[in-house]
């Protein structure tokens, strides 16, 4: 009974002295930091949040910077890379791409219902950008390139020997959304190279370095990682 009618009585003290420091001009928040030098949490209340309409316009940041592989209407090999990519539904796990019909891949998936999606990861990043640059209408580009088709197991498409990631889609449906048609793929295998994986059989991510995308540039995920981990405390660095 005693230490209820104490612990009420220091209760009443803290209630007094908020309501004495919301008193005057300054926050409850000032107040605490006057008398204790520090307060839980940062006064967020004088911080500038000014937005910038700028319409319709993607802000969507990173992107992926997938290759997808596929056969043309002749069963030559193409690739082109593609940002909008993403996962679509667990099970059965299936991913999406969206291309437009000026796309040579646009025919080529259409007409093979089948695609593979190659991760690449920064050692290749000058391939994923000649990959989006230039189009499989005008060119090779396994040959411009030196890079290697492999036949895929499952489906009828092709995918790039030298990529650490790869997964093997066959098309189950698409939608025409606009300015592109959207390719649900469910995904029938995947593979990695061996020397990414841990004793579990999982993804080293201190070894594999993602692609990523963004405004036109590409950038090496891992530094973006571990530029960020400089900033974090304690267990993230």
């Amino acid at each position: 009974m005693q230490k209820s009618k104490i612990l009420n009585f220091i209760l009443g003290i803290i209630i007094l002295v908020f309501l004495f420091l919301g008193r005057g001009s300054e926050t409850p928040a000032e107040g605490l930091k006057r008398i204790f030098g520090k307060t839980a949490q940062p006064d967020t209340s004088k911080m500038i949040y000014n937005k910038q309409s700028q319409g319709v316009k993607n802000l969507v940041f990173p992107e992926p910077a997938m290759v997808i592989g596929s056969y043309d209407s002749v069963g030559q090999p193409n690739i082109m890379t593609a940002a909008w990519f993403g996962v679509a539904c667990s099970r059965p796990f299936k991913v999406s791409v969206s291309l437009r019909p000026a796309t040579y891949s646009y025919h080529g998936i259409t007409a093979n219902m089948a695609f593979t999606v190659n991760v690449p990861d920064a050692s290749l990043i000058s391939y994923v950008k000649f990959a989006g640059k230039y189009s499989g209408k005008d060119m090779n580009k396994f040959d411009e390139t030196g890079l290697t088709p492999v036949k895929s197991e499952y489906v009828n498409a092709p995918y790039i020997k030298e990529f650490p990631i790869v997964m093997e889609c066959k098309v189950t449906e698409y939608h025409d959304l606009g300015s592109h048609r959207q390719f649900i793929g469910e995904v029938v295998d995947a593979k990695i190279d061996e020397r990414l994986l841990d004793e579990e059989g999982k993804v080293n991510m201190d070894l594999f370095n993602p692609v990523i995308y963004g405004q036109g540039k590409y950038y090496s995920g891992l530094d973006l990682i571990q530029n960020i981990n400089e900033i974090l405390p304690g267990e993230n660095k």
